[in-house]
């Protein structure tokens, strides 16, 4: 169906013509199966004679195919977008990311720090708008190709296709560094992240990398917040540290 629908008014033409084309061609088909050859009419013959039934017919096909069409990308993405930040859910981020994670890429667990206080203290609409300010900020984190989802309350995972030592420190420091922005009481609020990342010197699986993510975000907040953990998995198998004021390496266990 996907093919079919039409994408705009030439492309309706376009195939609408086809349509008519092909029905000319049954038809002329069907004169020869019961005429034979001493009684058939040309093809253009039994065209003419198929348009004024197929010509309605298909113009109401290709609307009808247009309209389904439409609806289907409307609801997928409805299933798959995040209402509040409009940011894609998990089951976009698993859709659209590869089971396989290469030794080029990566995966990121973004954990927003303390969110639960500033619900707590400022109310849900505050929440809200905290998470919408954070979405903006992870997604300007990131470099074109990149892909960031919420994937939970206040959580969001990110993809990056092409992932070196620098990019991911880059990155996962503006992102732990987090934002600041204003409250209804007229007070500024610095909101910052936990991040775990996960990269592999040797082909990983996606589950695996994420599940390894949120434990390297769980180091991060142990570590005190607003900080990152890079999880070096595959051979190396270990756990870099990254806070502020000081790097440290441990083992992964």
């Amino acid at each position: 169906m996907r093919l079919t629908a039409p994408t705009g008014k030439f492309d309706f033409l376009v195939k609408l013509t086809i349509f008519i084309l092909i029905s000319g061609l049954m038809n002329h088909v069907r004169h020869f199966v019961v005429y034979g050859l001493p009684g058939q009419k040309t093809y253009w013959e039994n065209l003419g004679d198929a348009t004024f039934t197929a010509l309605p017919m298909c113009t109401f096909a290709l609307l009808l195919i247009g309209h389904l069409n439409a609806l289907q990308k409307r609801l997928y993405l409805q299933a798959t977008r995040d209402a509040l930040t409009d940011l894609p859910n998990r089951r976009w981020f698993m859709d659209k990311t590869p089971e396989r994670i290469l030794p080029t890429q990566a995966i990121m667990i973004i954990d927003v720090d303390r969110f639960k206080d500033i619900n707590d203290t400022f109310g849900h609409d505050i929440g809200d708008l905290c998470l919408r300010r954070m979405a903006s900020h992870l997604n300007t984190s990131l470099e074109q190709g990149d892909i960031l989802a919420r994937v939970g309350g206040e959580e969001f995972a990110a993809f990056l296709e092409q992932a070196d030592d620098a990019k991911l420190q880059r990155i996962a420091t503006r992102m732990s560094e987090g934002m600041a922005f204003g409250t209804s009481q007229g007070s500024i609020q610095r909101v910052t992240a936990s991040v775990g990342v996960v990269r592999s010197d040797e082909i990983i699986l996606r589950r695996d990398a994420m599940r390894l993510a949120d434990k390297a975000v769980y180091e991060a907040k142990s570590a005190g917040r607003a900080c990152y953990r890079i999880c070096l998995a595959g051979h190396r198998n270990e756990m870099q540290q990254v806070v502020p004021a000081a790097l440290s390496t441990t083992s992964l266990s």
